[in-house]
């Protein structure tokens, strides 16, 4: 709550010094409060002559806050004109007497009180003045002794000022420059971890676009040296290479090309390795554009460079790898009175090589060996070791015919031929024309006997560790019995495992899959294939996948 000590409306000057005497009475209750407002009273009385003189209205008005320790005056507008209006608070060190909400005296006695006031300020003023004119007197001798020390002073501070605001241009270039070269820096670092987070060179093209338009280029081609000569990437560019580019892989520097008719400008910039020149960036850019960049995009040339060699690198050891895996999957043999089928599906990222494999193979007495296999890793090595395991099952089945002994003695072998990797395997070993089978596991998903009605059940067979482990292991043989018209299915889990999903659901919807696949189909090929099919939809393929499929021929009816 505030009190009101005046609100009062002025026209003219008369108007004024009203409001000034009763603004001082309540000034006057105080003596502190008298001597400390002199500039609140002298500042309300100019404002409002202001706006007198300006010809506008106004109210003068005075307030106290409740507790009395605050005045405030303000010059207002008397609300005739959308004008401003004009406050200032005096805090006191105390409340005000109560003498100062008492009703002032006549406007004669306010006039002549603050008259008596005004004098006596006034003379006190030009007391001040006096002592303040001895006090000039004194300085400006003191001021004349100096002023030639405070001219060179000037001069000093002038120079001193020319060299701050020289030496403040200079680190806000330096501090410019600083910003750009960090940014540069940061662009390439991004530009490395994207680039080297692919082994694609499709997929380099692909990141390179978005790194450099539109900031850096309009457009970008890529061109790749292969044997000998200068062709676009996929994806990328067609026709004749551009001279820029040829130049720039000859030459191993950047080069700027000629014009074209819509103002675009190539500037080729090569990949360079250290031994040889892979091809070239060629960023479009518009004619006249400032390729203050130039640097940078040399270096990021280099990155890329990096980034081509290593899927180079990888293409050709996947080739590799493939041609080395195909060449030892088998060609089933043909049997009277047993249908055979399998399949092999790479993984669908990546290396696209693994260690899976199957074989089936003849050995003594018209009966044969089967076996589906699955080393850790990928690559060449994971292929190479399959490879040899495979070639050592093929040697230890001439004079060995238990499967459970065979994966035993494949066990001690890879222990000592690759202490790294390990493998998990099933080997079955049958006769054409007798339903009576023999199976042996290591750490392999159980095998899938499936019965003339389509019905199908893991097989309840002992399963030792897996091959290689740091172990000793044993191994059972297991006796299955196939049933004409039913089948026998060998797999690896990449036919089965999902992430976050548990192995046994897996093999629940293949087995679900394997009893399908043979109601909806006509001969053991397609069912092979609606069964990989089915099991596989969906989902993309992150490990390599190998099934095979035993199935004695169900008599003529």
């Amino acid at each position: 709550m505030r009190h009101r000590l005046l609100n009062e409306h002025v026209r003219s000057a008369v108007d004024v010094a009203l409001a000034r005497a009763r603004v001082g009475h309540v000034l006057r209750a105080d003596g502190d409060v008298k001597e400390r407002g002199a500039d609140l009273l002298s500042a309300t009385t100019e404002h409002a002559l202001d706006r007198v003189g300006a010809g506008r209205a106004a109210v003068v008005r005075l307030e106290a806050s409740g507790d009395l320790r605050e005045l405030r005056a303000s010059v207002l507008g008397d609300g005739t004109e959308p004008d401003g209006a004009w406050s200032r608070t005096l805090v006191l060190d105390g409340p005000l007497p109560d003498t100062a909400l008492e009703p002032p005296e006549s406007e004669v006695e306010l006039l002549v009180a603050q008259q008596l006031d005004d004098d006596r300020h006034q003379r006190r003023l030009s007391g001040l003045a006096t002592q303040r004119a001895r006090e000039l007197d004194s300085h400006q001798r003191e001021l004349e002794e100096t002023n030639l020390g405070v001219l060179a002073l000037h001069a000093e501070l002038a120079q001193a000022s020319d060299e701050q605001r020289r030496l403040l241009r200079a680190e806000r270039a330096a501090r410019d420059e600083a910003e750009t070269a960090r940014n540069r820096l940061t662009f390439l670092s991004a530009a490395s971890a994207q680039l080297m987070a692919t082994l694609q060179r499709s997929e380099i093209y692909g990141r390179l676009e978005k790194l450099l338009i539109p900031v850096h280029a309009s457009a970008v081609d890529l061109w790749v040296v292969e044997e000998g000569s200068l062709v676009p990437l996929e994806g990328s560019g067609s026709g004749a290479p551009p001279d820029a580019a040829v130049r720039a892989v000859a030459e191993r520097r950047p080069v700027r090309g000629e014009a074209t008719p819509e103002g675009l400008v190539g500037t080729a910039f090569p990949f360079l390795l250290a031994s040889r020149s892979l091809g070239a960036m060629v960023l479009h850019r518009t004619d006249g554009a400032v390729p203050d960049d130039d640097v940078m995009l040399g270096e990021l040339a280099r990155r890329v460079a990096t980034a081509m060699d290593n899927a180079q690198r990888f293409e050709h050891e996947r080739d590799t790898a493939a041609a080395l895996q195909r060449a030892m999957l088998t060609r089933l043999p043909r049997l009277p009175g047993m249908e055979l089928t399998a399949r092999y599906l790479p993984a669908e990222d990546g290396m696209n090589v693994g260690g899976d494999w199957y074989d089936v193979f003849p050995v003594e007495d018209g009966e044969y060996v089967g076996v589906v296999g699955d080393v850790t890793g990928h690559g060449i090595h994971a292929a190479v070791t399959m490879g040899q395991l495979r070639t050592a099952l093929r040697a230890y089945s001439v004079h060995e015919r238990s499967p459970a002994a065979l994966l035993g003695l494949l066990h001690r072998l890879l222990d000592r031929l690759e202490p790294d990797l390990f493998a998990t395997a099933v080997i079955v070993r049958f006769r054409p024309g007798d339903p009576h089978v023999t199976l042996a596991s290591a750490g392999h998903p159980p095998p899938l006997l499936r019965d003339a009605s389509g019905e199908a059940a893991p097989v309840e067979a002992d399963s030792g560790g897996m091959l290689g482990l740091p172990i000793d292991l044993t191994f059972t043989d297991n006796r299955v019995e196939v049933p004409p018209g039913g089948a026998l299915l060998l797999y690896t889990d990449g036919l089965v495992e999902r992430r976050g999903e548990p192995i046994d659901t897996g093999i629940a919807r293949l087995r679900a899959c394997f009893g399908d696949a043979s109601r909806r189909s006509r001969g053991a090929e397609e069912a092979a294939d609606r069964l990989l099919a089915s099991a596989l939809r969906g989902h993309a393929c992150d490990d390599d996948v190998c099934m095979l499929v035993l199935g004695p021929v169900p008599p003529a009816e």
